[in-house]
């Protein structure tokens, strides 16, 4: 397997010039959607019923608009291909396979974590691929999505799970101030200036997270194939 040092790399190189196409792309999905999606949603009032179909119709649309994403990451990284911004919401197209993915696979997961946190990684990490191989080839059934990504996790789940560790020391760098201006009295201004800097490092890490991940896939996806 790869190590998560050339994946990385690899990503980069994927990204070098078209880090804007990638900034605008995940701002669009990940921050200006659902903020619109919950505008809307904050002045739509109604019965209990009402607010429980406007919530996991709002779920829906923003899972789905995160599937797309990962067509796009993926389009980034796959040869003869181009990554668009409308492939942000190529996630409409397989809503219901998405969706019966999601649907299937959440349930499971909760269920590993509260048994003993373990199994619920483990089961998470089998899966992980699922919907990777719907956008990749949205020909296939949700089952068969699963069915093969828990096939083709074999011998990887440990990879996936250290290069999901690797990019945890960001996150932290961006968390570890938020502490500090939490339980120190800094000005208002210093809180402000910080807050732009994680919503921009944010814009930066997650479609080099994204792409990362997608650099994986092909790579466990040529590995599985060449091997069937």
């Amino acid at each position: 397997m790869i190590s998560n040092s050339e994946l990385k790399k690899q990503a980069r190189d994927e990204l070098k010039g078209r880090w804007g196409l990638a900034i605008g792309g995940f701002f669009i999905a990940i921050f200006f959607f659902p903020f619109i999606i919950d505008v809307i949603n904050f002045f739509i009032d109604g019965s209990l019923p009402v607010k429980i179909i406007k919530y996991l119709i709002m779920i829906a649309i923003q899972f789905l608009l995160i599937v797309g994403t990962l067509k796009f990451s993926l389009n980034y990284v796959t040869d003869g291909k181009t990554p668009f911004l409308d492939d942000i919401f190529s996630g409409f197209k397989v809503a219901i396979k998405a969706l019966t993915i999601y649907v299937i696979m959440t349930p499971c997961i909760i269920l590993g974590l509260f048994l003993l946190i373990a199994p619920g990684i483990i089961v998470s990490l089998a899966f992980s691929q699922a919907l990777y191989i719907l956008v990749d080839d949205n020909s296939k059934s949700a089952i068969d999505c699963l069915k093969e990504s828990v096939n083709m996790m074999k011998g990887h789940k440990k990879d996936c799970f250290i290069l999901s560790l690797s990019f945890l020391g960001w996150f932290a760098l961006m968390i570890i101030p938020a502490f500090l201006l939490a339980y120190f009295p800094f000005p208002i201004s210093l809180g402000l200036t910080y807050l732009l800097l994680v919503f921009i490092g944010l814009l930066i890490l997650i479609p080099y997270i994204n792409v990362t991940f997608a650099c994986f896939y092909i790579k466990v996806k040529n590995s599985y194939n060449s091997i069937t």
